[in-house]
């Protein structure tokens, strides 16, 4: 069941998940709901500045045609063909430059701007026959062919309604006065555009839900991806423990060359020695100089005999020192009364005669593995 679990897709993506997507180019975005903005921009053109753009057209394909007017102004051909493209390019600007405009801040609404680069280099797999095979009976293909189905039968289905209805009027245009007739063709012309423009907004909205639902599906990430990642991203636990061990077990042998400024070691006996020293200039706390187990633990005591240090054996202490100290700093608090007996032994009896008993504390004792001994009870 665990594994069932971590193999559902039901966690949120994660920032690089997000950031590697959008480098593949895979983006939120909807073609039909574009489409749906570009057309219903260009109708509101159409009905706001229709005069504007069918005038200037007109105008420009009358001055096209008006060989006079070349030949009264004198001018060549080049200049006058340059003048009617520039009338051209303007009016195409005027229309098109909203529509980029509007589509551009329409994306960014819907799944963010996002320009990938990626996504224009040359690809194999697009000229590939395999490729486009299972492009044209895949899931992606079969989603395409719905949505075109849906938009013929939902703009059908209202221009199918719309003639119905105004069937009457358009049987009688040729019985009308012309003028009569032009106006009504005009009007079921802009009715017809909006019923089209109707049925793409509705196509659209469909369309954005669905590549929405999509894009949301894709990115969720299960529970093992997102361990995965964190292993890719931190590091592996395991690969992390061994190398805190590694650089532990390196600071433990650089720590052996610094026996000799110890004043006492303390030891298991054979697998924990600690050497410890306090100034008594400073007043501060006791400070672990050296440390080690097995190996690193026989060269202190080796060490420490050649210095003629006194290596005194406290399993309990020995163990709580190791797990609770660092090389280089002070030792734990929980631990001044045992260390302050022992160098006091140390330092006014000599390490003659009897050690002394230490009480070290329940909560500091410790067994060879670095569990306390509550832990270890549970």
């Amino acid at each position: 069941m665990a594994e069932d679990s971590d193999q559902e897709k039901t966690e949120q993506p994660t920032e690089r998940r997000i950031r590697d997507a959008l480098e593949e180019g895979r983006i939120l975005t909807s073609k039909e709901l574009m489409l749906g903005v570009v057309m219903v921009l260009g109708a509101l053109q159409f009905m706001i500045g229709g005069r504007y753009y069918v005038g200037e057209i007109a105008g420009g394909f009358r001055g096209g045609l008006d060989i006079g007017e070349l030949l009264a102004r004198q001018v060549p051909l080049t200049t006058l063909l340059a003048e009617q493209v520039t009338s051209a390019v303007v009016i195409v600007l005027v229309f098109a430059v909203p529509l980029v405009v509007v589509i551009l801040g329409a994306q960014t609404v819907y799944g963010g701007f996002h320009f990938v680069l990626k996504n224009l280099s040359f690809k194999g797999s697009r000229i590939s026959p395999i490729s486009g095979l299972q492009r044209m009976f895949g899931m992606n293909a079969l989603l395409e062919l719905g949505k075109s189905i849906l938009k013929v039968a939902i703009v059908g289905t209202l221009g199918f309604w719309f003639l119905l209805d105004r069937l009457p009027e358009i049987l009688q245009l040729a019985a009308m006065p012309f003028e009569r007739a032009m106006g009504l063709t005009g009007e079921l012309t802009l009715l017809t555009f909006v019923i089209l423009v109707a049925g793409a907004v509705m196509v659209a909205g469909v369309d954005a839900l669905i590549q929405w639902r999509r894009h949301t599906n894709q990115m969720m990430m299960t529970r093992q991806e997102i361990k995965d990642e964190h292993k890719q991203t931190e590091g592996s636990p395991e690969v992390k423990q061994k190398i805190r061990r590694m650089q532990r077990e390196a600071a433990e042998r650089g720590s052996v060359g610094n026996v000799s400024d110890a004043q006492v070691v303390i030891t298991n006996p054979n697998h924990f020695a600690v050497a410890l020293r306090y100034d008594f200039k400073e007043g501060a706390a006791p400070v672990v100089v050296a440390k080690g187990t097995d190996k690193i633990a026989e060269q202190i005591r080796e060490k420490a005999k050649a210095a003629g240090l006194p290596v005194l054996s406290y399993p309990f202490l020995a163990r709580a020192l190791y797990f609770t100290s660092e090389i280089g700093q002070e030792i734990h608090t929980e631990l001044y009364r045992a260390v302050a007996a022992v160098l006091g032994f140390v330092l006014q009896a000599g390490a003659q005669g009897e050690p002394p008993e230490v009480e070290v504390p329940p909560e500091m004792r410790f067994d060879s593995n670095g569990r306390r001994a509550g832990e270890r009870d549970a």
